[in-house]
């Protein structure tokens, strides 16, 4: 049964262990080889150095291109993806050992809990695995279409203006060969962890934050089996009370409510922020290349993934809330009239009116009311850079 359990959770985690570990974000174990953590080191720097010189190519990009509304805001585009990659590298390299205890603990939740409570995590869980494997398979459908259909323009359409995939401006003659051949290859290579970092980020998220939704729903179901003529139920709801603090502390990918603050803040804040700049671009670019049916399949599927990116925030984030704020409903449907730990229930419930939630540096929550937030303040970008090329 064991063997099952974990040759099923294996097999759940893969895509997103794969993807993170493409892009050196997966945790190393702590008895992990000194060649193995040298080779990481050394893949983290190759790492950082890609999405950095990209991000200020690309910058570069746009203020070349700063009179082609154009041709600006595909770049700008862009390089938005590139700003939102760096700052999720910085985050997961500095905070490895809690990226660790997060995936030990989401496998020992898996392996070793009861049966009742493994149903509840494989109900809670099981969607998120399998959006996440769908994300994954979006980005790399995009990352392709960006990768081939610059080739398919100069060879196969005879297209003479030879297009990086991944946009950037180098300050030197990019057109001639064999610069463009190289330039072409660095851009494919560095737009390549770019997208997978975008997918294994995200679906890390993803996962982290239903899995803590799944601990809030376990401690319901036991709170709801609750029964005061139990003589073992004083200690039974002391130990929930435990649960109950450990669910708080454990909600995010992090193991302390101050790391929460630190780093998911950030994480939120700048994906937010971010999403609503991709997506105003990526839509102005489809309305901009309707007749180029080339760009026109390459930014819609970047505007899907996009969007498909924020809805994972906000519906992990919104699951968070729901089961953190049923805590107190299912204190309440306990049987705790009569009983001794009636005390303890009353705290609860208080406790479960101020919900466990991700929010972006304070200013709004992970949630799917901030989800149509954000599409709403991007059509309103939209219909100004509409506007403005119109002028």
């Amino acid at each position: 049964m064991g063997e099952f359990r974990n040759e099923e959770y294996d097999q759940l985690i893969k895509p997103i262990m794969i993807t993170g570990k493409i892009i050196s974000i997966w945790p190393l174990a702590e008895n992990s080889s000194r060649i193995t953590i040298t080779f990481r080191r050394f893949h983290l720097f190759c790492m950082f150095f890609l999405v950095i010189v990209m991000s200020v190519a690309v910058t570069a990009d746009v203020v070349h291109n700063i009179d082609d509304l154009d041709e600006a805001t595909e770049c700008a585009l862009i390089c938005t993806a590139f700003y939102l990659c760096v700052v999720r590298l910085l985050v997961y390299s500095f905070h490895q050992k809690d990226m660790l205890y997060v995936v030990n603990t989401m496998k020992e939740d898996w392996l070793s809990s009861s049966d009742q409570d493994r149903l509840i995590y494989a109900e809670k869980t099981m969607f998120a695995f399998r959006l996440a494997k769908y994300f994954i398979t979006t980005v790399a459908i995009t990352i392709v279409m960006f990768m081939s259909v610059p080739i398919l323009e100069i060879y196969v359409i005879g297209n003479s203006d030879k297009m990086l995939p991944f946009r950037g401006y180098f300050f030197i003659n990019q057109t001639v060969s064999p610069i463009f051949e190289f330039l072409y290859l660095f851009n494919v290579t560095a737009g390549g962890f770019g997208g997978s970092m975008i997918a294994g980020a995200t679906s890390f998220n993803l996962v982290v934050i239903i899995h803590g939704s799944g601990k809030f729903a376990v401690l319901r179901r036991r709170m709801e089996a609750l029964n005061g003529a139990d003589p073992n139920s004083a200690a039974i709801m002391g130990d929930n009370v435990i649960r109950h603090q450990q669910a708080i502390k454990n909600q995010s990918v992090h193991r302390f409510a101050d790391t929460l603050e630190r780093i998911i803040n950030l994480l939120a804040l700048g994906q937010f922020v971010i999403s609503t700049g991709l997506i105003c671009f990526a839509g102005f670019q489809i309305t901009s290349m309707m007749e180029d049916k080339g760009r026109l399949m390459k930014y819609s599927t970047f505007l899907n993934s996009a969007i498909l990116e924020l809805f994972m925030f906000s519906f992990s984030g919104n699951g968070l809330i729901d089961e953190s704020e049923g805590i107190g409903e299912s204190a309440y449907n306990s049987g705790w009239i009569g009983s001794r730990f009636c005390r303890s229930v009353q705290i609860m419930m208080m406790r479960s009116k101020i919900p466990s939630k991700i929010t972006a540096a304070k200013f709004y929550s992970m949630s799917l009311e901030s989800f149509s937030a954000v599409l709403s303040t991007s059509f309103s970008y939209f219909t100004v850079l509409t506007a403005t090329k119109n002028e």
